[in-house]
């Protein structure tokens, strides 16, 4: 190998091909490698992007990962059901998915893609069989596998091309030697290096770096992909059979037992990249009947407004989610990010603030953004207060208000000092949120940069929201 063109290559896809995608990973990782990282956080980071959020709460609700169908209708819900890692996984693998697919229609992309997910559920399927401590981990290993190839298809045309042409008569040998003499490294090698400088999966990087088939995780992954690659030959093809009777040694099973769990595994394969967005990718999997109709296609999400509209049917779900998991005592912070987000994606605002207050009343901290420009919009939230003038953060501290501040006089005068600059003419809600007698934050929300109008039923939701924050720590304190 070539290092420094493998690294070249590399730093080309980082920095110029795919940067959005790489830093979008880093907000993931970057929380969720810290050892103090919270559910709340690895919520907020999710919540910034509207799409990522569709998605992961579509999989939320899927059979794959929540066959006891408990309505799932919020992240911070999700991430308490589905667990901490598993739903930070589910995220960076959809970041990858949405990167790779967005608007290529490339048949090699497509194939390539339907062999990922194909090969991700055989290899969770084997993990599962193997009473293996997390099968979920070993799909998300499985699913990154071929990460190398598609990255490079994706962006890089010209080599590409002949790299595809030349697949369709090669064996595997002969394709790996092709990318050797073309690139200087071969795929998997990008793979290995990829998943190394964008964080990913150890696993997968353990596999590929240490080539380690005898660890019988890594072997599920590689057996996963094997069935895979020789499904596209044709389930009755030679290069199935050799696979086929590979698997029945590491599942210590009859052929017949292996054949049928095998075949088993194809329709939840086309069902799991239906659920991730990739209903194209899920066509080119190798089914035994390409003529059936009782699986519905479920159209791709379509890329939503980044204005959200009022949703009175959400509002009242999450609600009701919000009464439904008080008696597990969720944390704090759980509490107030699902309200939050009610507040948000429900009644339908352009930015929410989820704000502290310290316990002398003297600092204002905003712990979560969300919504348009939330980076640029947060560090505006982290101020003094000064509780000898009358402003509109004293006045909610001493009588536990909630405000609507409107473009007028009286509206203008009870603006911090601080945030005059950026609000004295724009209206906006902001709620206390108090435990007992003491106000530990506030929530606040605009439609600033849509300039569409606040109006009576969007406050009194707000209001709503606001009193069940503080019902529900209320509950909490006294469990």
């Amino acid at each position: 190998m070539t290092e420094s063109k493998l690294e070249k290559w590399v730093h080309h896809l980082s920095q110029r091909e795919l940067p959005i995608f790489k830093y979008s990973l880093i907000a993931i990782t970057s929380i969720t490698s810290r050892e103090d990282s919270s559910s709340s956080e690895l919520s907020s980071a999710i919540l910034k992007d509207i799409n990522l959020t569709a998605r992961i709460l579509r999989i939320s609700n899927s059979y794959i990962y929540n066959p006891s169908n408990t309505r799932v209708n919020t992240i911070t819900h999700a991430v308490m059901l589905l667990g901490f890692n598993l739903v930070r996984d589910i995220s960076i693998s959809l970041a990858i998915i949405d990167t790779l697919l967005h608007g290529n229609k490339e048949i090699h992309v497509m194939k390539l893609m339907a062999r990922t997910f194909h090969a991700a559920v055989q290899a969770r399927a084997i993990a599962e069989f193997k009473n293996d401590e997390s099968p979920e981990e070993i799909f998300i290993a499985a699913l990154l596998y071929n990460i190398g190839e598609l990255t490079f298809c994706c962006v890089n045309s010209q080599s590409s091309e002949k790299l595809i042409n030349s697949r369709l008569v090669a064996t595997d040998e002969q394709y790996e030697k092709m990318q050797m003499d073309l690139l200087g490294f071969t795929f998997n090698q990008l793979t290995e290096k990829l998943t190394q400088d964008w964080q990913l999966s150890d696993l997968l990087h353990n596999t590929l770096h240490k080539c380690d088939g005898k660890n019988n995780r890594s072997r599920h992954i590689l057996h996963g992909n094997a069935i895979a690659m020789a499904a596209e030959h044709g389930w009755q093809s030679k290069e199935t059979n050799l696979e086929l009777d590979s698997l029945v040694k590491h599942l210590d099973k009859d052929i017949k037992q292996v054949t049928k769990f095998v075949h088993d595994n194809v329709e939840t394969a086309v069902q799991v990249a239906q659920d991730f967005g990739a209903s194209a990718a899920a066509e080119y999997i190798p089914t035994f009947d390409k003529n059936k109709t009782d699986i519905q296609v479920p159209p791709d999400l379509e890329e939503q407004s980044q204005y959200l509209l009022p949703d009175h049917m959400l509002q009242l779900s999450i609600l009701r989610e919000l009464s439904g998991i008080l008696n597990s005592k969720p944390a704090l912070s759980n509490i107030l990010t699902m309200v939050l987000e009610g507040i948000y994606r429900g009644i339908g605002m352009d930015r929410a603030i989820l704000a502290f207050i310290n316990p002398a009343n003297t600092e204002v901290t905003a712990k979560i953004a969300l919504g348009i420009d939330n980076q640029k919009f947060q560090p505006l939230f982290n101020f003094s207060i000064d509780m000898s003038n009358p402003n509109l953060i004293q006045q909610m501290i001493i009588y536990k208000r909630n405000y609507w501040i409107k473009d007028d006089a009286e509206g203008k005068q009870f603006i911090p000092k601080q945030l005059q600059p950026v609000f004295k003419d724009k209206p906006f809600f902001i709620s206390p949120i108090s435990v007992g007698e003491k106000v530990i934050g506030f929530f606040y929300a605009d439609r600033i940069p849509s300039k569409r109008l606040l109006d009576d039923e969007s406050f009194e939701s707000f209001k709503h929201f606001a009193q069940e924050a503080c019902i529900a720590l209320k509950f909490i304190k006294q469990k």
